[in-house]
């Protein structure tokens, strides 16, 4: 593009909070307003929160608006009546139901499920959301449709229900092509009869480089945008983010905190079953041209914030952050194994759970620990079992994937504001940590996609130069916190 600026909206519609950002491109990036709500945990108001948002900068806005794209997170969705009125509320991710989940997995088999969709959690899945609440004889089901969050904000603006491959892919009913296949245009019927559903149930899947829709008469009056203005499905919001970052060829890697935190990496010719063993799924890249692996804990963030609710209640957030830095470049003699909610990679294991454990030595398993002396210290515990469970799921990807390159991109959110996280992580992650230069690199992601497909090629966000030399690594910690993890599934089993 030219150094003249284009403006363009972008969505990101998160698990806690949504995020609103208009942005200009040109020669550079710039977030020019930013929005941020709460997410509500009903579709119509999931609506209404993002629609206010949109307003809300479309009609200060002193620049013309020239697209549209909406980013959100995987496997979250609502039933719709016909007439596209949201029925209730949000069917989370985080809300998964492992009973039905158990009789999706029987009914087609755990290695060939995996091997047609690429998704190894099938609790989270909307076929899963499907079959329970058929189980529950839920009414809802004779007309319903299912749209995720990104369509239902779509479909708001547009009255079009279209959803994009990466977030397809996140639901089950999607299937996933084999290297050098195309992407499918639509979802699978044999998987969708798993759950009793037919393919009219579920949106449009929009192909790589198209867009969704354009705005409505009425919505452009609604909103202040102008009628006919082009809105894209951004993607799911980890692959959107590192593709903002530049992350788009094999080797390449993202590292995205939000609530969770997922481990993004470019990579073709992954072995299905292997990744599959290690709870990671596969998917496509946002412009369809590499498959992408995918490794997360759910809970990262999350598990900051219980911390300072349960393990410190009344501390000086600012204080015990400051002190933790302080800690973070020393002996790491205990770590917090953080699992809030079992652990999905690597070693797939519904039942882990939070355990204290002190790291005598490098080949010291790790025994329970029953609390440490201070905050700060137990603050340094938790991050460093944060930030040695990425360097697993790094070593993991690269066991699957191949090494990765130098420089790890990191997308914002607490794992680079925290500073002691941050510096745990430049430890014991191999290479070098390079941060986005973006405040919601999601939303601004949305806005830079839907400004490509529209208007043509964008640059990427700068990477912040690394603020620490490349690291090597801890090998002989990891190998103990990885046996202090693993001792914990074998006793809990």
């Amino acid at each position: 593009m030219t150094s003249a600026s284009l403006a363009a909206l972008g969505v990101d519609v998160g698990t806690t909070n949504t995020k609103v950002v208009l942005t200009l491109l040109g020669d550079s990036v710039r977030e020019e307003r930013t929005l941020t709500v709460p997410t509500p945990g009903n579709g119509a108001g999931l609506q209404a929160v993002v629609l206010g948002a949109i307003r809300e900068i479309a009609v200060d806005s002193p620049y013309p608006i020239a697209a549209l794209g909406v980013a959100s997170m995987g496997e979250t969705g609502c039933l719709v009546a016909p007439d596209g009125r949201p029925l209730g509320d949000l069917l989370r991710w985080a809300d998964g139901d492992t009973a039905t989940a158990d009789r999706l997995v029987a009914a087609a088999g755990a290695e060939a499920l995996y091997a047609a969709t690429g998704v190894p959690a099938p609790a989270k899945s909307p076929l899963t959301h499907w079959l329970r609440l058929a189980a529950d004889g839920d009414a809802r089901l004779a007309d319903a449709r299912w749209l995720g969050a990104d369509a239902l904000i779509v479909e708001a603006l547009t009255d079009e229900a279209a959803t994009d491959h990466t977030l397809a892919a996140r639901t089950m009913a999607y299937r996933l092509p084999g290297p050098g296949e195309g992407l499918a245009a639509s979802f699978d019927p044999e998987l969708l009869a798993l759950a009793g559903v037919t393919p009219e149930r579920f949106p449009r899947v929009v192909e790589p480089g198209g867009i969704a829709g354009t705005v409505t008469a009425s919505a452009a009056a609604a909103l202040g945008l102008p009628v006919g203005l082009p809105v894209v499905v951004a993607g799911h919001d980890h692959a959107v983010g590192a593709w903002a970052a530049g992350v788009r060829e094999p080797g390449q890697a993202a590292d995205s905190v939000g609530t969770a935190e997922a481990l993004l990496r470019v990579a073709d010719g992954v072995s299905r079953e292997g990744a599959r063993r290690h709870g990671m799924s596969l998917a496509r890249t946002v412009d369809g041209a590499h498959e992408t692996l995918l490794a997360g804990n759910p809970t990262a963030g999350a598990l900051v914030e219980w911390a300072f609710a349960e393990l410190l209640p009344g501390a000086d957030r600012h204080d015990v952050q400051e002190q933790a830095l302080g800690r973070a470049g020393g002996p790491v003699e205990a770590v917090l194994v953080p699992y809030l909610r079992g652990r999905q990679s690597p070693a797939p294991d519904p039942a882990a759970t939070l355990r204290l454990v002190e790291l005598a030595s490098a080949g010291d398993a790790g025994t329970v620990s029953t609390g440490l002396a201070d905050p700060a210290a137990t603050l340094t515990a938790v991050l460093a079992g944060l930030a040695l469970q990425l360097a697993w799921m790094d070593a993991a990807q690269t066991d699957l994937a191949g090494p990765r390159s130098a420089d790890l991109a990191v997308l914002g959110g607490p794992g680079a504001a925290n500073g002691a996280w941050w510096r745990l992580k430049q430890r014991f992650v191999p290479g070098a940590l390079r941060r986005v230069d973006a405040a919601e690199p999601v939303a601004t992601g949305a806005a830079m996609l839907a400004a490509h497909r529209v208007a043509g090629p964008t640059t990427s966000l700068p990477l912040r130069s690394a603020d620490s030399a490349a690291s090597a690594g801890d090998p002989a910690l990891l190998d103990a916190f990885v046996r202090a993890a693993t001792l914990h599934d074998k006793e809990h089993a």
